[in-house]
């Protein structure tokens, strides 16, 4: 799920017996919609909503500290898929006879995850981006300020979920 696809969540509230839309989305969908018309949803549950925006916004509080030139190659929204392919989580699904791969990059499956298993995700992810991203641009006093940065902008998502 993308950042922007969170303004478009229709959320209901159970109320023994029925659903009741719970925000603006859920009315305007209700209002569309045809007395007996089935409409259909994929859940999603509030810890991966949490995760899924813990996730999203450090990475993108990361991407901030980038060079412009890095920003202008990689764009913001694309970033986490650059995190994938440099750290080689995909799966190639066919290799031309030039070289050139096809590849599907793995899902990060935060509805499967427990908070301690996301935690841990994150604690695994940042060392490879602080030596693989933040060092290919900066070092010394510049990389250490950074490094304590994101550290303490993580704690602080930490918190929020």
């Amino acid at each position: 799920m993308k950042d922007s696809d969170f303004l478009k969540l229709v959320q209901l509230t159970n109320v023994g017996g029925g659903f009741l839309p719970a925000n603006e989305n859920a009315t305007e969908l209700l209002e569309q919609s045809a007395k007996g018309e089935i409409l259909s949803f994929v859940e999603c549950t509030e810890r991966d909503l949490k995760f899924h925006s813990c996730y999203f916004s450090l990475i993108g509080y990361i991407y901030d500290f980038l060079p412009n030139h890095f920003k202008k190659a990689v764009k913001k929204e694309v970033f986490y898929i650059f995190l994938k392919h440099l750290q080689g989580n995909y799966d190639v699904l066919f290799e031309f006879k030039d070289g050139t791969k096809m590849v599907e990059y793995k899902s990060l499956a935060f509805g499967r995850m427990s908070q301690k298993t996301f935690e841990e995700y994150i604690k695994n992810q940042l060392p490879y981006i602080y030596e693989n991203v933040i060092g290919a641009f900066y070092e010394g006093a510049i990389y250490d300020g950074i490094v304590e940065n994101i550290e303490n902008e993580y704690r602080k998502f930490l918190t929020k979920i």
